[in-house]
C-alpha cells in the first residue's frame, strides 16, 4: 500500500466575501498605480515641458529615475505583503511565508517586484475597466430617478435623456452589477491562487509538501490502529463468545454419551480442538492489541510482553505519566518488534528495556542486550526495523541502532509527543 500526500481541496467563497476581496485588491491596484504615477512625475514634466533645456530636463529625468528606483521596490513590498494577508483572509486558512523584502537583500525583490509589474500592468488595466463598469453601471441604475427630476446621463459617447432610455440602461447596469458579484468568487479564487504562485518561494512549496505529507501518513497510521482495534473488539465480542459456545455444547453432548460409545472419541477431539483454537484465539486477540496497554500502560504492557518470553529481560519504566494512545500503541509494537528480534537473532542471555521522558517532551525507549551484534547490517526494506523506523517516522520521530560485531547492540527510539489536534 502507498500513500500520496493529500491536497486540501479550495475552500468555498461566498459571493459577496469574493466581491469585497476583488473590490479590495482593485482599490489597492489603483492606489499602488496612483503612487508609481506620483515617483513618476518629474519624468512626466520633463517630457511635457520641453522648454527647459537638456539641462533641466535631464535633471528631472534623473530625479524621476531615483524616485521609480526607490519607491517601486517598497510599493512592490507593500502590494504584495497586503494581497498575501488578502488571499489568506478569503481562504480562510493561515498562509505561510509572508513575503518580505529586503533592500539589502536583491533575491528578495524578485517576486514581489513581477507580481507588482503584473499586477501594475494586467491587474491596473483590469483595476481600471472594472471601476468604470462598476461606476457606470452604479449611475445606470440610479438613471430612471435622474431622469424624472430633469438632468440627463452622459456615458462616454451615449447621453440618456428619456425615461425609456434610463429604464434600459438601468436594466444594462443591474446585469452587470449581478454578473460582477455572481463572478466575483472565481475571480477572488483566480487571484489568490496567482498570490501563492508568484509569491511562494520554491522551498516554502517544498517545505509546505513536506508537512502535508507528514500530516497525511500520521493518520495513515492512526487509521491502521483505530482498524486493528476494531478487529480485537470483532475477534473478541463475536468469533470468541461463539467458539465458547461451541465448547459448551461439546461439552454438554459428552455429558450425556456414556463412556465407550460410539462417537465419543470423536467428540471429546473435538471439544479439545476447539479449546486450543479459542486460546489461539485469545493470544492473536492480546498481540493485537493488549487490553493491559489499554488499561496500565506502555510500561506495564512492555513488561507483560517480557514476561511471556523466554529470555530474561528487564524493563524499568520511568515515564511520569500516561502517554496519548496513538503513541502507546507504535512504542508498544515498536518495542515488540525489537524484543521479538533480540530472541530470534541476537544469541543474547539477558536484555532491557528502558522507557523515560526527556527534558524536551519527548519520549525515548531503548532495548540494550548482550548478544552477537550487528543488527542492521544487513539491510532489508520489508525487514522488522524498517518497519519500525516508517511507523516512527509518521510521529517525527528517530531510530538509532548502535550494534557493533560482538555486541553489545542499543536500539533507541525517541518520539516527540504531537499536540493534539482537533480537526484530526
Amino acid at each position: 500500500m502507498t500513500a500520496t500526500p493529500e491536497r486540501e481541496s479550495p475552500p468555498a467563497i461566498g459571493r459577496w466575501r469574493g466581491t469585497f476581496y476583488v473590490s479590495a485588491v482593485g482599490v489597492r491596484t489603483l492606489v499602488a498605480m496612483a503612487v508609481v504615477a506620483a515617483l513618476g512625475t518629474p519624468i512626466a514634466v520633463a517630457l511635457a515641458d520641453g522648454d527647459r533645456g537638456t539641462g533641466g530636463v535631464g535633471v528631472l529625468v534623473v530625479a524621476g529615475l531615483a524616485l521609480l528606483g526607490a519607491g517601486l521596490p517598497l510599493v512592490a513590498g507593500a502590494l504584495a505583503t497586503a494581497d498575501w494577508h488578502g488571499s489568506a483572509a478569503v481562504l480562510n486558512r493561515p498562509v505561510p511565508g509572508v513575503p518580505v523584502v529586503r533592500l539589502t537583500e536583491p533575491r528578495t525583490l524578485i517576486r514581489p517586484m513581477a507580481y507588482a509589474a503584473v499586477m501594475l500592468t494586467l491587474g491596473g488595466a483590469a483595476a481600471v475597466l472594472g471601476f468604470l463598469v462598476v461606476v457606470g453601471s452604479a449611475v445606470t441604475v440610479a438613471g430612471p430617478f435622474l431622469v424624472t427630476t430633469g438632468d440627463q446621463i452622459v456615458i462616454g459617447p451615449f447621453t440618456i435623456d428619456t425615461l425609456p432610455e434610463s429604464l434600459l440602461a438601468a436594466l444594462v447596469g443591474l446585469a452587470l452589477l449581478t454578473t460582477f458579484v455572481l463572478a466575483s468568487p472565481s475571480i477572488a479564487r483566480w487571484h489568490a491562487s496567482l498570490v501563492a504562485q508568484v509569491l511562494t518561494r520554491p522551498e516554502q512549496r517544498l517545505q509546505l509538501d513536506l508537512a502535508m505529507t507528514a500530516r497525511s501518513r500520521t493518520r495513515l497510521v492512526r487509521a491502521f490502529d483505530v482498524e486493528r482495534r476494531r478487529i480485537e473488539r470483532d475477534l473478541h465480542d463475536g468469533v470468541q463468545p461463539q467458539l465458547m459456545s461451541v465448547s459448551m455444547t461439546l461439552g454438554l453432548a459428552l455429558a450425556d454419551m456414556p463412556a465407550g460409545a460410539p462417537g465419543r472419541e470423536d467428540v471429546v477431539r473435538a471439544q479439545d480442538q476447539t479449546r486450543r483454537t479459542l486460546e489461539a484465539m485469545r493470544r492473536f486477540v492480546r498481540n493485537i492489541h493488549p487490553q493491559v496497554l489499554v488499561d496500565h500502560g506502555l510500561g506495564a504492557a512492555v513488561g507483560e510482553l517480557a514476561d511471556t518470553l523466554t529470555l530474561p529481560i528487564a524493563v524499568e519504566d520511568r515515564l511520569p505519566h500516561r502517554l496519548p494512545a496513538d503513541v502507546e500503541t507504535s512504542l508498544y509494537f515498536c518495542a515488540a518488534e525489537l524484543l521479538t528480534n533480540v530472541v530470534k537473532h541476537s544469541g543474547a542471555d539477558h536484555a532491557e528495556v528502558l522507557l523515560e521522558a526527556m527534558p524536551d517532551g519527548s519520549v525515548r525507549v531503548s532495548v540494550r542486550d548482550d548478544g552477537g551484534g550487528g543488527a542492521g547490517s544487513a539491510h532489508h526494506d520489508d525487514g522488522g526495523l524498517a518497519g519500525i523506523a516508517d511507523r516512527i517516522a509518521a510521529f517525527d520521530g528517530t531510530l538509532v541502532v548502535d550494534s557493533p560485531l560482538g555486541g553489545p547492540t542499543t536500539v533507541t527510539i525517541t518520539l516527540a509527543i504531537p499536540e493534539e489536534n482537533p480537526d484530526e
